[in-house]
């Protein structure tokens, strides 16, 4: 089991290769050919300069994995190693011809880097360097994991998992030096480098998550047979230390170290990355919740068939042998649920987005998770009922007693679905009652709703196509018509689901139409006339930060009313509120104070004096 786990997540390797590619893209449409705009050595020589020197040095790293592999299993492993010497040619010839290749075209893009300043900064020179990284992290960390295998006694030596370690590692190390002496706080550099850090931190989780998960399987597993004094049933089960919980200790050690490095060390204080969000929200928090929710599901659904359903196996010890896999899979989930969301509460108290949006994805989010459930119970139900109709069906294949288990799945899935749907649904909806026009237009609203209100009318027509082409089918002779029932349920059964969904969401788009309106309406006749409105000269929208306490926001929001757009806001906590009552006349003077400002760019300070108006233009 542990070597699939390996297997997948090398799989996921090329990934960082294409996300470098399309950094690459994107970086290079951005600023429009990288060569015009700073000088040094040229776009198309720098891509020739540093594909040749990634290719030397993968040649050059995998024939001295070959040769120190070779060494040590003579050294260490089986007197006689089939291949050895076939192993000790590739590596050699690897070695000769990939060493000088990487030494030369580094050589020349340092010496690139000595003679122009901007040389540091370019696309390729820092896609190189975090792919480098990003290849030499996974290889190693996969190597050590099999190494830490063999030290803990699951499997026989072998030289390659070492040499993956000392030969990778030390890759990892070179580059990692020169990425640290010469890091700079560029845009572009900050947002290749959150790639590599954000993919490497997620590996580093998920192989965490999975070796927890797993070593904690085993220990329940152990427990409960031993509960209930069947070890004789199992080989091995009364053994704590085996081969399963030896190569899950060393996969969530390996995880736990590479996800601690780059989530504690590396991206400590990147609160302001987009994907640092998407790291927290998409993969983290949701990756939990729907952890915890599948596991719950499958735990009730085994209760259940247990008592309604039809169990494969009439011994009770036997049917409930996977509970402790997961109970184990709920705690893991729970973890990663409550932990990631306690990061999400505590960063956004001082990064520039509130709680109150922090709260609202995280709402969404499991709130997607819950619907999910709920749909796919209901489907499932609905199939069984118009199963149950139907006049015929095999009965030779699916047997008498086909309906229990869809039907436990079906109140499994509807038990779990529905409060979670609902508790967090009836959240976000009492805030948007209470919230106005901001919630009701908040972004991630709008793409929850919008999402699901398109799967479900695609869902919706697609079976109902399938539904129409076979009943056409059995009218036209085609199919007997006495199968007709049976053969649509599950189409019949989502386009029921859907259908019902999207109507449902429909009539909540137009809620929040009609809402909104009426707010906008509202606002417009309680809003005095700005003077951006009464002074064409002034139009220009401007860029304003405001630094202020928490008591202070709702002065900054009667100032963004009249100005007409929102400012970026940098909360201080030395106090509650600073700012004295203001009248509207003060805030009509700070208005024309800030449309008047000498820059684009206006910082606001709100202390015990008011509001200071300092216009700046940044570095």
């Amino acid at each position: 089991m542990p070597e699939v786990f390996l297997r997948a997540i090398a799989s996921l390797a090329p990934l960082a290769v294409i996300a470098g590619v399309i950094v690459v893209i994107v970086a290079l449409v951005r600023r429009r050919g990288e060569g015009a705009e700073e000088p040094g050595i040229g776009t198309v020589r720098r891509l020739y300069t540093y594909g040749l020197s990634f290719a030397g040095l993968v040649a050059a790293a995998i024939g001295l994995v070959l040769l120190v592999k070779v060494i040590l299993d003579r050294l260490f492993g089986p007197r006689a190693i089939s291949g050895g010497d076939t192993a000790l040619a590739l590596g050699l010839a690897l070695t000769i011809v990939g060493t000088p290749i990487w030494l030369l075209f580094w050589s020349m893009a340092q010496r690139a880097v000595r003679q122009f300043a901007a040389e540091v900064r370019a696309t390729s020179r820092q896609v190189y360097l975090y792919l480098v990284l990003a290849v030499s992290g996974i290889t190693a960390a996969i190597g050590a994991i099999t190494l830490l295998r063999w030290v803990f006694g699951a499997e026989s030596f072998s030289g390659t998992p070492v040499a993956l370690v000392v030969v990778w590692g030390g890759v990892w190390a070179f580059h990692w030096m020169v990425e640290e002496r010469e890091r700079h706080p560029a845009e572009l550099e900050a947002t290749v480098r959150r790639v590599y850090v954000y993919v490497l931190a997620l590996l580093g989780l998920i192989l965490l998550a999975m070796g927890v998960g797993a070593l904690l399987g085993s220990m329940l597993g152990a427990a409960y047979w031993a509960i209930f004094r069947a070890q004789e049933l199992v080989a091995g089960g009364s053994r704590l230390w085996n081969e399963a919980t030896q190569g899950a200790l060393a996969m969530g050690l390996v995880g736990g170290a590479s996800w601690w490095w780059q989530w504690h060390r590396v991206a400590a204080g990147d609160v302001e990355s987009g994907l640092r969000h998407v790291y927290l929200y998409l993969f983290a928090i949701l990756g939990g919740a729907a952890m915890v929710v599948v596991s719950l599901s499958v735990l009730l659904f085994d209760v259940l068939q247990w008592s309604l359903g039809s169990p494969q196996s009439t011994s009770a010890l036997a049917h409930f042998d996977g509970v402790p896999g997961v109970v184990a899979a709920v705690a893991v989930g729970a973890g990663l649920w409550g932990y990631h969301w306690a990061v999400v509460r505590q960063e956004t108290r001082v990064a520039q987005r509130g709680l109150a949006a922090a709260r609202r994805v995280y709402s969404y989010l499991v709130s997607a998770v819950g619907l999910v459930t709920l749909g796919v119970g209901l489907v499932t139900a609905f199939a069984v009922a118009l199963g149950l109709l139907s006049p015929a069906h095999p009965p030779q294949i699916v047997g008498p007693d086909w309906w229990r288990n869809p039907l436990v799945l079906a109140i499994t899935l509807l038990v779990v679905g529905v409060p979670v749907w609902g508790l967090y649904w009836r959240e976000v909806q009492r805030l948007a009652a209470q919230g106005g026009r901001e919630e009701r237009a908040a972004l991630s609203r709008r793409v929850f709703i919008f999402l699901i209100f398109g799967i479900s009318v695609l869902l919706t027509l697609v079976n109902l196509s399938i539904v129409l082409f076979r009943l056409f089918d059995a009218v036209l002779g085609g199919a007997v018509p006495s199968d007709l029932l049976w053969q649509v349920r599950w189409s019949v059964a989502i386009l029921l689901t859907a259908g019902a969904v999207s109507v449902y969401y429909w009539l909540v788009l137009q809620e929040d139409r009609k809402a909104m309106a009426v707010l906008e309406e509202a606002a417009a006749e309680r809003a005095p006339e700005p003077a951006a409105a009464r002074t064409p000269e002034a139009r220009a929208l401007k860029l304003v930060t405001a630094v202020a306490a928490e008591g202070d926001l709702p002065l900054l929001r009667r100032l963004e009313t009249r100005l007409g757009y929102t400012f970026r806001v940098w909360q201080r906590f030395d106090s509650q509120g600073l700012a004295p009552p203001l009248s509207d006349d003060y805030l009509a003077e700070t208005e024309r104070r800030i449309l008047e400002a000498g820059s684009p760019q206006v910082l606001l300070l709100v202390d015990t004096d008011g509001i200071r108006v300092l216009p700046y233009r940044g570095a």
